[in-house]
């Protein structure tokens, strides 16, 4: 009934994606040796997206919901190896590069789960948790018909969080999680950029597991005007998110005052 009790729910989705300017007419060196040349034959992306979700809920008490999606993408684009002007490498910059382009490479699939729920301890304390996994394949440039992991596809990572409010006081409590991508599931165009990436212990480059443990406390003055003291990253972890190859913000203060006209 909406407040007590489950409710089920599916969807079905399509969109499409135009190539900007950057996709089609850039021409840069993402990684040492390899060129990225501009692409005017270039077309659309489409998108195809099925989803089912359920949410169980007793009011004042607990929600629990669950989100099943499976995504495919035709027409993907994605690099692949290219000619330009007849050659498959040129030199650039004093380096004999090998040549890429972004093309519509095929089809692409992206699947997985979304999981959230939040459990009312008392009235003013709340324990919410947060998940979301998520796999995906593309078509190989070198092997036909072989699948490879997709590049845009994030490791598993989620939050848990546990909020005390009274009065005009909040705190938060939470802790921030992401997982590993090892080298065998690393997309092939990542696993050639191991400066971004740390080396197990065979030397090849994955994405480390990571997690934050952050604090926050919040004082209302009035409904728009309210002071907030975060300390993030606590146990001062180093990290890297997943493709970024910039190490994140160790322990951290935030201070802010928000107000609202």
């Amino acid at each position: 009934n909406g407040k007590n009790g489950w409710v089920a729910n599916a969807n079905y989705s399509t969109g499409y994606r135009m190539p900007n300017i950057d996709d089609i007419g850039k021409l840069f060196e993402n990684t040492p040796g390899f060129l990225t040349v501009p692409n005017p034959g270039l077309k659309p992306e489409y998108v195809h997206n099925f989803e089912v979700g359920l949410i169980q809920e007793k009011k004042d008490r607990y929600q629990i919901e669950t989100h099943l999606y499976y995504t495919i993408l035709q027409d993907a684009i994605l690099k692949r190896n290219f000619q330009f002007l007849g050659q498959d490498s040129i030199t650039f910059g004093g380096v004999t590069s090998r040549v890429e382009a972004l093309q519509n490479a095929g089809k692409a699939i992206v699947y997985g789960l979304e999981l959230s729920g939040q459990y009312f301890l008392s009235k003013n304390l709340v324990l919410q948790s947060r998940y979301n996994l998520s796999k995906g394949t593309e078509s190989d440039d070198v092997v036909v018909g072989k699948k490879v992991p997709l590049r845009h596809v994030p490791p598993f990572f989620g939050s848990t969080s546990l909020a005390y409010t009274k009065n005009k006081w909040g705190i938060k409590a939470e802790a921030n999680y992401n997982g590993e991508i090892n080298a065998d599931d690393l997309a092939p165009s990542e696993a050639a950029k191991d400066y971004l990436y740390a080396a197990d212990k065979n030397g090849k480059p994955f994405s480390p597991a990571w997690y934050t443990v952050n604090l926050k406390l919040r004082y209302d003055f009035t409904k728009s005007t309210s002071l907030s003291l975060d300390w993030e990253n606590i146990t001062n972890q180093q990290y890297r998110p997943y493709s970024s190859g910039i190490v994140a913000a160790g322990s951290n203060l935030i201070l802010a005052l928000k107000a609202s006209f």
